[in-house]
């Protein structure tokens, strides 16, 4: 039967000369993989990466790779197809997405955040900040937010995602400039930390414990490339 569906296109692959294999996260089912038969041939088709998609797709069975027929934008972008910055920080995206979506996980807040966002990066251009805000966000819609219940907390304790006034006995924790830097940013509004004032290196040490922190609460997390790319906008 068919069926359509709206989704966030998260990678695709080159299956044959005209066909794609596209995984893309669903509204509704969560993570999924479909075969794009003809796909490279087909005007109109739009499947860059974070793309917001309406499309049909046949699945005979449940254990078989389901069949993408054809695929248009719901949403359409003014802005981040044309600009370089933008493009990376949606390359950045990808590639940690890429790490923390599981197939069949079906989560319809991190759907419309994601699409919300998506919105918001296409609009705005105060972005230096924004991946930090962004991963920050992003824990909380996977349920580990960090914890500061008490100010002068110096230590961030990764394993238990809280920031502690003495420092933890497991030894999974982190302490200095960057700590202090994250551990201000928790719960402010958007605005506030996106025109948060931090030096490059300081910037880049922040996201790097970010990084960190997501390996300690997601199995088998490695975006390889994500902090050498982001550091391209911050030159």
């Amino acid at each position: 039967m068919k069926k359509t569906a709206r989704g966030i296109v998260i990678q695709r692959f080159s299956y044959s000369e005209t066909s794609l294999i596209v995984h893309c996260f669903t509204e509704n089912e969560g993570l999924k993989s479909f075969l794009f038969q003809g796909a490279k041939k087909k005007k109109g088709v739009v499947l860059l990466p974070l793309s917001p998609i309406e499309f049909s797709y046949y699945q005979k069975d449940e254990s078989q790779l389901a069949k993408m027929t054809d695929a248009t934008l719901y949403q359409s972008f003014a802005t981040i197809p044309f600009d370089p910055v933008k493009s990376t920080v949606v390359f950045f995206q990808v590639e940690i997405l890429a790490n923390v979506l599981h197939e069949g996980v079906v989560d319809k807040h991190l759907f419309d955040f994601l699409v919300e966002e998506l919105a918001w990066l296409d609009e705005n251009n105060t972005l230096a900040n924004y991946p930090i805000y962004w991963m920050l966000e992003l824990s909380q819609q996977l349920g580990f937010y960090p914890l500061k219940s008490e100010e002068n907390t110096p230590y961030f304790d990764l394993e238990n995602g809280e920031f502690l006034q003495f420092n933890p006995s497991n030894f999974t924790y982190k302490s200095g400039l960057e700590v202090n830097v994250l551990g201000s940013m928790l719960s402010l509004p958007k605005e506030v930390v996106l025109n948060f004032s931090i030096p490059k290196d300081l910037r880049k040490q922040v996201l790097q414990l970010l990084l960190v922190y997501f390996k300690h609460h997601i199995p088998n997390f490695n975006p390889t490339n994500s902090l050498e790319v982001i550091e391209s906008i911050w030159e």
